[in-house]
């Protein structure tokens, strides 16, 4: 009897013993597990985070190109509630002009990029946009910041698209095969100049390109101090190298006329200063463009006022980048 009371001891230790190792084992077992179920979840929660900004990312840069704003005129208003948005609008149908963007919206993004960017893109996050013209002109920068070694995550979204590098603030247009009649509209027809009424030297007379009598050819833009703040303007011509050194040109006002005109070149003339002096304090004001042509039909040439992004240097205006160059739009998101 005692002997089995002794082998039952033991045999009871060795249960013990066994249990013990077992859930010993059971608990490195469950640890390891629970430890390997949070590396999963911390991996599912980040390629899940991953996959939002970049869908973010995506989704921003198609409302982007895909969109004008709200209203479409955007960046033609002063302050209120805007939505960006740098679809390039039709001005005869008002439809967006497919896979076009307008650069008068880019540089009024520009300007306002960090009022306006996070109106469309998460709270914390932060933003640059850079477009790369495929034709050897430099990067247009809306907006150009390097993600800083902190961030926990960076998405891009790169797109292909058309963007006009510079746009016509004004043309002037010599027609050498008839004489348009003189009218208040701003189509092809010419414009009656606030100089027509005026006496002398100071009057503007239209040209007669059937007899070969000179005249002044002339046409009215508008200019606001945001266009002067973001973009560089010039005056060139179409053909650059004029064969008739004759052709002179002015830029006034109604309220600021000038009497002498200035000399065309074969290479554009920047006109920044005389712009901002004509628009001296005032917000917006109607600017004339005034061309003095010999009238002779073989001598007839287009002028134009253009616009280029702000530091665009003169050898990068020119008058084929009027019409939409092809690019890469490259928005880059971190948080």
């Amino acid at each position: 009897m005692f002997l089995s009371k002794i082998l039952d001891d033991k045999c009871g230790q060795v249960f013990s013993m066994d249990l013990l190792l077992a859930l010993v084992v059971l608990t490195v077992l469950i640890g390891v597990s629970a430890d390997a179920v949070d590396s999963v979840s911390y991996k599912i929660q980040d390629y899940s985070f991953e996959h939002s900004l970049q869908r973010v990312t995506m989704d921003t840069a198609e409302n982007l190109i895909k969109t004008p704003g709200n209203p479409s005129d955007w960046e033609k208003v002063s302050g209120g509630m805007v939505t960006p948005g740098l679809a390039e609008v039709d001005p005869e149908t008002g439809r967006t002009v497919p896979g076009t963007i307008s650069i008068k919206k880019i540089n009024r993004l520009k300007q306002e990029y960090d009022q306006l960017m996070p109106t469309i893109l998460p709270d914390g996050s932060d933003s640059t946009i850079i477009i790369y013209p495929l034709n050897g002109l430099p990067p247009i920068e809306v907006h150009n910041e390097t993600p800083p070694g902190s961030a926990s995550d960076v998405a891009v979204a790169n797109r292909t698209v058309l963007c006009s590098y510079m746009y016509m603030a004004c043309k002037v247009s010599m027609n050498a095969h008839s004489n348009p009649p003189w009218t208040q509209g701003v189509g092809s027809d010419w414009e009656i100049c606030p100089h027509a009424g005026l006496n002398a030297s100071m009057k503007h007379e239209k040209p007669d390109f059937e007899t070969g009598k000179p005249g002044w050819v002339c046409h009215h833009f508008n200019i606001t101090q945001k266009d002067l703040n973001s973009t560089d303007f010039y005056v060139l011509t179409d053909p650059m190298d004029l064969t008739d050194v004759s052709p002179r040109w002015i830029i006034d006002s109604p309220d600021k006329m000038k009497k002498n005109g200035e000399t065309f070149t074969s290479s554009p003339i920047s006109v920044n200063n005389e712009i901002k002096e004509l628009l001296g304090d005032n917000q917006t004001a109607v600017l004339w463009l005034h061309v003095l042509t010999s009238g002779v039909p073989d001598r007839s040439f287009d002028a134009y006022v253009v616009g280029v992004p702000k530091g665009t240097t003169s050898s990068n205006v020119r008058l084929d980048y009027i019409n939409p160059q092809p690019a890469y739009f490259v928005l880059r998101v971190w948080v």
